[in-house]
């Protein structure tokens, strides 16, 4: 990232909160934030992995701990906040990037996939919303990036709750960002709109389509129009979001995606 060895973005002095952290995007996300100053507290049920995207932090001369967290357990972040009220006392940042995908239709066998799915994607986001705005309406001031994705814009036959679940997302983002305005507050809410992307959830993806679809360049051709992103190229995106360069970005959901009107 340039503009961070550039110091055209600065977190430091800031405290970051990234869900999601131990793979993916939510790791490059956390890798990202802590480049540009920030402490950036790592969280995500995965223990190890969590520990491994702290130790790529720190190997880079970064700040950052992390906390395990099971991002559907609203106790969870209700001890969460206690944790950050007694070690901080604030909230600057929070990344919202733990989410599941899975195979489904709208059919009679939906019903169990669509709760396991809103319950990460949606409660998951919806929790670490309002646990970060109570940090960040008695300072006046925050950013939120929630990641969606660009399967929120369009109907998807084999991964309908997916869709669903970030178009909510997405929703629940803009009505953050206007509550927070009319509060009068530096609040800022956005969302990060992915398309295809390099990640444990396009392996899944290889899994099921590469044989049906004739091989993985054929299944990249349907789903990235010829390559998919890379992580980092997502976490450049919420790192600008994170910080004061996106000061006059509210209630915005910005699509990252090549493939889009492909």
């Amino acid at each position: 990232m340039s503009g961070t060895s550039e110091g055209w973005i600065d977190l430091s002095g800031k405290l970051a909160l990234v869900t999601g952290a131990a793979a993916g995007i939510g790791r490059a996300s956390a890798r990202a934030i802590a480049a540009a100053g920030a402490m950036t507290v790592v969280l995500d049920r995965d223990e190890s992995g969590a520990a491994a995207t702290v130790d790529a932090i720190e190997a880079s001369g970064g700040k950052a701990i992390a906390r395990t967290l099971d991002v559907t357990d609203e106790a969870a972040w209700r001890g969460l906040g206690s944790w950050l009220e007694a070690g901080w006392g604030k909230v600057d940042v929070l990344v919202n990037s733990a989410g599941i995908a899975r195979f489904d239709r709208v059919d009679e066998s939906i019903a169990k996939t669509y709760r396991e799915v809103f319950a990460v994607n949606v409660d998951g986001t919806l929790f670490g919303m309002t646990m970060a705005l109570r940090f960040m309406r008695a300072a006046g001031k925050g950013a939120i990036v929630n990641i969606s994705s660009t399967a929120s814009l369009k109907g998807n036959p084999a991964m309908a709750s997916y869709g669903a679940s970030k178009a909510a997302v997405s929703h629940f983002t803009r009505s953050a960002a206007l509550e927070c305005n009319r509060a009068g507050s530096d609040i800022r809410v956005n969302a990060v709109l992915p398309g295809f992307t390099e990640t444990a959830m396009a392996q899944a993806v290889y899994d099921q389509f590469d044989e049906k679809l004739g091989g993985r360049d054929k299944t990249l051709a349907v789903f990235a129009s010829g390559r998919p992103a890379q992580p980092e190229e997502i976490a450049d995106l919420v790192l600008f979001l994170a910080s004061d360069r996106a000061s006059f970005i509210s209630g915005s959901t910005i699509s990252i995606d090549r493939a889009q009107g492909a």
